[in-house]
């Protein structure tokens, strides 16, 4: 609607020309009779009432007739248009006041020659005062074709069929008159700065009320252009105003006369309006920014010029620091100055003995080190350690940690050799239980559920953004479906168009390449296809957009809601490609969407579903100009179509969401094959998200098997010892290694099983690390088990069975100490809100308990059965076939086939006698060296021993390298200081980038790289103006219909200033900062101002006999009265409030009455079932434009922040109630507001649990607790801050991931520190750079070679999800672990390990002086 009505405000003011008045008397039409040389005439006094309610500055005294320039007809006149200017600026009294007064001035000003003028006069006839016209209402005929159907009252339809033959009768015109066509007029500067200023803030839903009455858009009016467009531009007007301004006394040389404006004072919208006849209150914060409280926006600036000294400038650098950073810096200076001295202090001494030291080091042999108690230190000086020393061998008793330690220690060695021995004797009576168990426990997997809904995976089900989700589906339905389409044309240069100014003349314009028309014709075609096609599901039913779509007017307009261009044409396409100046219907519903009838085509504005269509919703990539948008240079078009959503029922499924996947499903399809030459097209639809993850998920799979698969290939050709290629087929573990893979692999699926049977969901995350972490558990106690046993030796009498029971004995306590540690620090970590991580811990924790369980079990079986085939030379995996052994150990050994025989197989269980022919068995993990006269006496006779004894005496390469070179290498007297201080220097600066990691997953990075969500998510950013919507949401526990309650949430005047709305209003204000953009107007302002509306139509009204809703379309002859008998909010009663609100939100706006609240409030209040009160309502919003993670998370948080203050206030004011926001991605997003409080709980949690558990299972060893302790947060804080330098944010994959980091962290250091402990012979640098040797080679090659390959395989993957949370994490979890396990721990241990054990050490001793009178007890002594 143009605002018709200031035209004929305007019109209706001109009567006549004398010394005081120009016209007098209204003729029609708006058109005032010119009235030459009259004076002004007293207003009868019947039309005093009118007067002083259009009019209400010119004071009158009662029963004395003012003298004034118009007539009642003119009153009358502005009495019709004077609620249609209530409907835009009513709201706001100043505003509104201040109008009414330029144009009461105008028309009715005694003295208005002083600043009026005719310019133009022309003739019309007048008609007879009998003419009688019974017709309804004229617009009716103007608007046939585009008018928006109006919710229609079933008897006042039948009333207007009745009153369709009435005929009407006119009488003939009975003379001509002179009326003024163009005026001028003068009026003062001042006095239209401040009529616009008081306008300038007011609101009309999601507009300002001064860009409809301007013309315009997005805050491009001033002062100019307004009267500009009222007087000469608004095609609606028949007659035009040349506004000039002017600023005092004025001598206009056209008119060769002098003009004095108006001094009427205008009233700014901070103050109360007190006139003569009324007076009302001031206005809100919403509509007059100078009522909102002062903002500061100043921001700390940078106080140091350019020219500023070093130390300024660096101090302002430290100030921008966090403070975790500073903390990190100070901690790492002090750090530097004690290691500088300590290194001063301990290698000035040294100098003078390097020589000597180098001396007795190249005549130290590995007997004299075993056997002599004097030791070197670390520089080469005889010191006493206390670990060699005879007092400490002596029979003293040891401490009390020491004796519940060893007793500890003894218990577990003792209970894992019983199940050694057990297990290795009793293969058939191991496995068949196991696996029946394991079966059982398996088979509940049949139950399983997968969940891959985002919500139930990321947020937990009592989180505040569920729960308020829950809420707002409840009670208004849930967020509607949305499809995009972003057309972006193929030639981006702008274009010359033709279009049709206001004055009628053609003119080129410079367009953007969307306005091109080949283009449009193209993007119109694509998008009434997408509107009409069907699908025909499997039932046979046929779905068109039609069925599914959202309709904001249904029933009275069932046109789906499709947010497009073509919308300000209704989609038609023969006005597009037949109308020459199409562009002019463009620009002139871009510059007003709410224009009712436009000058170019007479076709309205408002969409086809019958709502207004903003132009930046539309238009993508527009430039600006001094802040103001230039919508006809935008380089995209975009096409919403909004979908009703349905909720999800897991009983039951829903028809309609069944109907509406199936319909995007093909549209979709569709999508993929369209193609144009015009244009590139990005689209989606509500379900692709969730499809591209499923279809990235399983194309991710053949990438994961193929990691796995690489390293099951490690596995089992790793554990093998290949003496020769001649016995390369025995010497391979090819089923030893899948075995322990078939192993981890039922562990995860018996896990699986177990929580189906407790009906608790499994997730994706599970299948893609669970197995890898149980395959870093698993491998590296298959490893370490495995080569145990390689480099074992049996004693004296001892068959397989009882090596194999002695060496898990030994074993298996550190396979329980890691296994169990993991284990609790997962169920501890299961104590997460948040259900991925929750599940991720329990399905983990389980997992490697049940690893665990089969590894000392089943495992041990199949250990000991493939330890006696490569013992008796079977081949792997064909173990029927045996490679015959040579029959004189003379013969040379060279590259030759060997020599297969096939035979029973057959295992003696007779216990080997004592040979004389074969030499003596190294046993490293015991430390025992025997002179060669000792050597037959441990000898041993069988037809297996010569294949053994060349087993034995093989080491593998990883641990002739790590034995020889590499521990000695970092156990260095220079590489460990230098280890040290790296390593703390890692430690500080990871946590100095510590605060910097960012928060939140970009929506892209979930997608695949082919994906055509990646070409969309890039458009968004490109293209898109707004952010999403936003709902303020108030819950039940508010009257409305109480004046004092409802001032505490509306905003137009009277309402209180500490209102809901006005505080979202003012935060509207500071979008950068509240990341809210816009605030729409309230349902309960406008259901005010619908209420109160009068003239000709009021908008409501009741059928005199039925007592039903008579709405604006009604017949003129209707039987139709007002609602309310008072136009003020304070004389509404709860009975008029509660019944009249249901017909104002099923009423339709039009042009008679602009608040009927069904298309924008429809779906605003929710209406309690039994009495139809208000049980809950919302306030609309926008959020300002959000790319990043970052923005989404921040505009959450503020928006938590806004409505936490409104409840207080509300509450404060004693309304028990809560105002929440809400918006589709909340419930996403909430996680990252307390993601790092997850973070530190859960890893807290792990570590604490690590902590207690190792201290325990280490004998209570407090030092070696706190060390592995601090060797895992070391690892965690380097990944985190790795996570910043490889850009990985911080979310639930990560968090999983750190989580999963801890677990295999201790993999790498708890081995290395319980052999460590148990090496109770040596100082702490022997005892580490043995337990380095003998136990780092296997970590090494168990953990770090295993899974480097598979990583590197995820490098590849289409999935970015996969190479980032994978791939990135993957290998800083491996490298890091493998170089603080390996690197760091041994060094660490060097330095500040824990003692030995008293009660041990006095067994070392023991054996010791046993071995020189019977070195065979001694030996056996040792290996137990």
């Amino acid at each position: 609607m143009k605002y018709k009505l200031l035209s004929l405000i305007i019109f209706i003011c001109f009567k006549y020309i004398s010394t005081k008045c120009i016209w007098y008397e209204g003729i029609r039409d708006g058109f005032n009779q010119v009235y030459r040389n009259g004076q002004p005439k007293p207003l009868p006094l019947t039309d005093i009432s009118l007067l002083n309610e259009m009019c209400p500055h010119i004071p009158t005294t009662e029963g004395v007739s003012p003298l004034l320039c118009c007539d009642g007809k003119q009153l009358t006149e502005i009495q019709k248009f004077k609620y249609i200017v209530d409907n835009l600026i009513g709201r706001c009294p100043s505003c509104y006041f201040n109008f009414l007064r330029i144009f009461c001035e105008m028309s009715c000003n005694p003295d208005h020659d002083q600043f009026i003028w005719p310019l133009e006069i022309f003739n019309i006839t007048r008609p007879n005062n009998e003419e009688v016209s019974i017709k309804g209402n004229e617009d009716e005929v103007i608007r046939k074709d585009w008018a928006l159907t109006d919710y229609v009252d079933p008897e006042e339809e039948q009333e207007h069929d009745a009153d369709k033959a009435t005929s009407k009768v006119v009488t003939k015109p009975i003379e001509t008159v002179e009326v003024i066509k163009k005026l001028r007029y003068f009026i003062s500067e001042e006095q239209a700065n401040d009529f616009i200023n008081s306008c300038w803030s007011v609101r009309i839903n999601f507009q300002y009320a001064v860009d409809i009455l301007c013309g315009s858009l997005n805050r491009a009016c001033d002062v100019k252009k307004l009267f500009q467009y009222i007087g000469l531009k608004n095609a609606q007007s028949p007659i035009k105003i040349d506004f000039i301004f002017v600023n005092g006394t004025y001598y206009d040389k056209e008119i060769k006369r002098t003009f004095q404006p108006s001094k009427a004072k205008m009233f700014a919208c901070d103050q109360p309006v007190v006139l003569p006849h009324l007076s009302r209150e001031k206005c809100t914060c919403m509509d007059c920014n100078a009522m909102c409280p002062k903002i500061n926006h100043t921001k700390k600036e940078s106080f140091i010029s350019k020219n500023g000294t070093f130390i300024e400038k660096f101090k302002e650098k430290i100030y921008k620091l966090h403070i975790i950073t500073i903390i990190a810096i100070g901690l790492y200076s002090v750090f530097v100055i004690i290691f500088i001295f300590a290194c001063l202090y301990e290698c000035i001494p040294n100098l003078k003995r390097n020589k000597k030291s180098s001396l007795v080091e190249n005549i130290r042999n590995d007997k004299t080190d075993e056997i002599e108690g004097e030791k070197k230190n670390l520089n080469g000086g005889p010191i006493k350690d206390e670990s060699d020393s005879e007092a400490s061998f002596s029979e003293q008793q040891g401490g009390f940690l020491d004796n519940i330690g060893m007793k500890i220690d003894d218990g577990l060695h003792h209970i894992f050799t019983v199940i050694g021995r057990f297990c290795a004797y009793n293969p058939r009576y191991t496995i068949i239980p196991v696996l029946t168990i394991i079966f059982v426990l398996c088979f509940g997997s049949r139950y399983y559920t997968v969940t891959t809904d985002p919500v139930d995976l990321w947020v937990a089900s009592n989180s505040r953004a569920r729960q308020e989700k829950a809420y707002f589906d409840e009670k208004f339905g849930p967020f509607y479906r949305i499809a995009h389409l972003i057309l972006v044309p193929k030639n981006k240069k702008n274009i010359s168009l033709l279009y049709k100014t206001p004055l009628e003349a053609e003119e080129k314009y410079t367009f953007g390449p969307v306005f091109e028309r080949n283009f449009l014709l193209d993007a119109l075609r694509l998008q009434l296809f997408v509107e009409n096609f069907n699908v025909t599901a499997a039932s046979g039913k046929t779905i068109y957009l039609n069925n599914t779509c959202y309709k904001p007017l249904e029933p009275d307009n069932n046109n789906c809601a499709i947010l497009s261009l073509f919308q300000y044409h209704q989609n038609n396409l023969t006005f597009l490609s037949q109308e020459r100046l199409y562009p002019s219907q463009y620009l002139e519903c871009i510059q007003a969407p709410l224009t009712q009838q436009t000058k170019s085509f007479q076709r309205t504005c408002m969409g086809k579903f019958g709502g207004p269509i903003d132009p930046y919703m539309v238009l993508g990539a527009f430039p600006s100009h001094d802040g103001v948008p230039d919508y006809a240079k935008a380089q995209a078009l975009i096409i919403t179509i909004i979908i009703n959503n349905q909720r999800k029922n897991k009983e039951n499924v829903n028809e309609q969401l069944e109907d509406t996947l199936l319909w995007e499903q093909h549209f979709l399809q569709y999508m993929k094959t369209y193609n144009s030459k015009w244009f590139d097209v990005k689209y989606r639809a509500e379900r692709s998200i969730e499809d591209e993850i499923e279809r990235e998920s399983k194309s991710d799979i053949k990438t994961v098997l193929i990691s796995y698969l690489i390293m099951f290939l490690y596995i089992a050709i790793a554990l093998g010892r290949i003496r020769n290629i001649r016995h390369l087929f025995v010497d391979m573990k090819v089923s030893l290694g899948i075995a322990g893979v078939a192993l981890v692999t039922l562990s995860v699926w018996a896990s699986v099983g177990i929580f189906s049977y407790m009906k608790i969901p499994t997730t994706l995350i599970i299948f893609e690390v669970i197995p890898f972490l149980v395959l870093a558990v698993g491998v590296d106690n298959i490893f370490i088990l495995t080569q145990s046993i390689q480099r074992d030796q049996r004693l004296l009498n001892e068959d397989v069975e009882s090596q194999i029971g002695r060496i898990v004995g030994r074993v298996g306590p550190a396979m329980l100490l890691t296994s169990v540690s993991e284990s609790i620090a997962f169920f501890l970590g299961a104590l997460t809100p948040m259900p991925a991580v929750r599940l991720f811990s329990l399905y983990a924790a389980v997992s490697v308990l049940i690893d665990f369980f089969l590894q000392i079990t089943i495992f041990v079986t199949f250990i000991t059965l493939d330890h006696k085939r490569t013992i008796e030379n079977r081949i792997d995996v064909f173990c029927c076939l045996q490679i015959s052994r040579d029959k004189t150990n003379s013969q040379p050994r060279c590259l030759s086939l060997p020599r297969v025989s096939w035979f029973k197989p057959k295992i003696s269980k007779k216990r080997p006698s004592i040979s004389n022919n074969q030499s003596p068995l190294q046993t490293p993990l015991g430390s025992i060296k025997s002179d060669e006269t000792n050597k037959n006496i441990f000898r041993q006779s069988s037809k297996i021993e010569p294949c053994e004894e060349h087993l034995m005496e093989m080491d593998g390469f990883l641990f002739s390298l790590f034995k020889k070179y590499y521990a000695p290498f970092i156990m260095n007297c220079y590489v460990r200081p230098t280890v040290i201080f790296i390593f703390f220097t890692w430690l500080a600066l990871s946590i100095a980038l510590l605060p910097y990691v960012k928060v939140g997953l970009e929506q892209n990075i979930t997608m695949a790289k082919d994906s055509y969500m990646i070409d969309y998510f890039s458009a968004l950013k490109e293209y898109f103006a707004v952010g999403p919507p936003v709902y303020f949401v108030i819950t039940q526990g508010i009257d409305y219909s109480n004046i004092n309650a409802s001032n505490m949430i509306c905003a137009s005047a009277g309402c209180s200033s500490k209102s809901m709305a006005n505080q979202l209003g003012i935060a509207s204000l500071r979008p950068s900062e509240t990341r809210i953009a816009q605030i729409g107007t309230t349902w309960l302002d406008d259901y005010y101002d619908w209420l109160r509306h009068r003239g000709s139509t009021p908008c409501c009204r009741l059928h005199e006999t039925t007592g039903g809703f008579c709405s604006t379309n009604a017949p003129l002859n209707a039987n139709c009265h007002p609602c309310t008998r008072s136009t003020t909010r304070e004389a509404l009663t709860h009975y008029e409030f509660t019944k009249f609100l249901p017909y104002f939100l099923k009423d339709n706006p039009n042009y008679k009455c602009a608040k009927g609240g069904h298309a924008a409030h429809g779906n605003s209040v929710a209406l309690s079932d039994e009495d139809k009160t208000v049980e809950t309502s919302l306030i609309m919003g926008y959020h300002s434009l959000l790319i990043s993670s970052g923005d989404f998370i921040e505009a959450m948080k503020q928006a938590y922040i806004l409505t936490d203050t409104i409840t207080r206030t509300l509450q404060t004011a004693g309304y028990d109630v809560k105002v929440f926001p809400y918006s589709i991605f909340y419930v996403f997003y909430e996680q990252y507001l307390t993601i790092w409080h997850d973070v530190l709980m859960n890893l807290s949690i792990s570590a604490a649990a690590i902590f207690v558990a190792t201290f325990i299972l280490l004998g209570f060893d407090i030092m070696s607790a706190f060390i592995i302790t601090l060797t895992i947060a070391m690892i965690t804080c380097d990944m985190i801050a790795m996570m910043y330098i490889w850009n990985i944010e911080m979310n639930a994959i990560s968090l999983v991931n750190l989580v999963m980091s801890v677990g295999i962290s201790l993999e790498f250091c708890a081995h290395i520190c319980r052999d460590f402990i148990l090496s109770a012979k040596g100082s702490r640098l022997k005892r580490a750079e043995k337990a380095l040797a003998y136990m780092g080679s296997s970590v090494f090659s168990g953990i770090t070679l295993t899974k480097i390959g598979g990583i590197v395989v995820l490098g590849f993957s289409h999935s970015q999800l996969f190479h980032i949370f994978y791939f990135r994490m993957f290998i800083c979890i491996v490298s890091f672990g493998a170089a603080h396990g390996l690197i760091f721990l041994p060094v660490l241990l060097s330095y500040i390990g824990p003692s030995p054990n008293h009660i041990r050490k006095t067994r070392i001793h023991r054996s010791r002086s046993m071995r020189k009178s019977h070195p065979l007890q001694a030996m056996s002594t040792e290996m137990s």
